[in-house]
């Protein structure tokens, strides 16, 4: 893949290679926290023997973010990369070029807006790499950390029903329970089952990896081993990311059967077939957004936009019963 880019690493070796490699992608986003909690854990010379971090950024053009990336990782005791793009990738492919530039035998995918649990947090995952081997796991996230301001409250709400699961209930869903955040996948599977650049924008890209690599018999264990996103969103910014998946989300209709068996997916072709979506669309966004309703209510009605606009990109397309 060509593409032109800067290239920083610290000054600390390894005379082994590498477990584990720990990647994450940053556009416009300050990862200082995270990586100064890695930095923390990783003092312990047992530990950061193992492991290297690699950052890239995606394009952001922000010189003080990369000048702040480059001083965190000067201080962190483990073999570290930043690499910056000059134009952005997108999401696909910026984690491919990061899977390209690592070494380790397995991969940990975190979004730089995360922060650990635990502070133990890389110890856990090289436990339990060192016990079971794992081909796939994921490590689930959590809102433990997160801001508990008002305007917080529907994402917090949305993530708690939907997406910060324990790991039993994760696992009834499978492949469809994970994101590309906090996931461990070995590196030949992901040299093998790459993501695909053919998403765009927001949304469905790790659902799309995770059914493949499962199409390929890479199954995915859930583990207890969360971090909190602390990078939630503000009422209108989730919406409209909500907005944005639409076209991702008739994409992977299209390319995976299994996906008609959710209830969301029942949901969207539901409403596919009524009239008047865009005025549906106008009510559910003033319930979402209105604070004088129940939070419930809210999360609701903003279940219900992200299902209209699901629904809007299924009309253009022959989905089989």
């Amino acid at each position: 893949m060509e593409h032109q880019q800067t290239i920083f690493s610290n000054d600390k070796t390894s005379k082994t290679k590498p477990k584990l490699s720990i990647v994450m992608p940053v556009y416009k986003n300050d990862p200082s926290r995270l990586l100064s909690a890695l930095a923390q854990e990783l003092k312990s010379s047992e530990i950061s023997t193992n492991v290297e971090i690699l950052i890239l950024d995606d394009g952001s053009q922000m010189p003080e973010l990369s000048q702040s990336i480059v001083t965190h990782i000067n201080a962190i005791n483990a073999p570290a990369k930043f690499i910056a793009l000059a134009n952005n990738h997108g999401r696909a492919n910026a984690r491919n070029i990061l899977i390209e530039n690592s070494s380790g035998d397995y991969l940990l995918f975190l979004d730089s807006d995360m922060l650990p649990d635990s502070d133990d947090f890389i110890t856990k995952w090289q436990g339990f790499i060192d016990r079971t081997a794992p081909s796939i796991a994921y490590g689930g996230f959590s809102m433990l950390q997160a801001s508990k301001a008002p305007e917080y409250a529907l994402a917090r709400a949305l993530a708690a029903r939907i997406d910060c699961l324990v790991a039993q209930e994760r696992t009834l869903r499978g492949p469809l329970a994970v994101a590309t955040s906090n996931l461990l996948v070995r590196r030949d599977i992901m040299l093998a089952v790459p993501f695909d650049s053919d998403f765009v924008g927001w949304g469905w890209e790790d659902v799309d990896w995770a059914l493949r690599a499962n199409a390929a018999n890479y199954s995915v264990v859930h583990v207890e081993i969360p971090a909190t996103h602390l990078g939630i969103d503000l009422d209108k910014d989730l919406l409209a990311k909500f907005q944005k998946a639409g076209p991702n989300f008739r994409q992977i209709m299209q390319r995976h059967p299994e996906m008609l068996e959710l209830d969301s997916t029942k949901a969207a072709r539901f409403l596919a077939k009524l009239p008047a979506l865009g005025l549906l669309a106008r009510i559910s966004y003033w319930f979402a957004t209105c604070r004088i309703w129940p939070i419930k209510v809210r999360a609701k009605a903003a279940r219900l936009w992200r299902a209209i606009w699901a629904a809007i990109s299924l009309k253009s397309v022959n989905v089989s019963e």
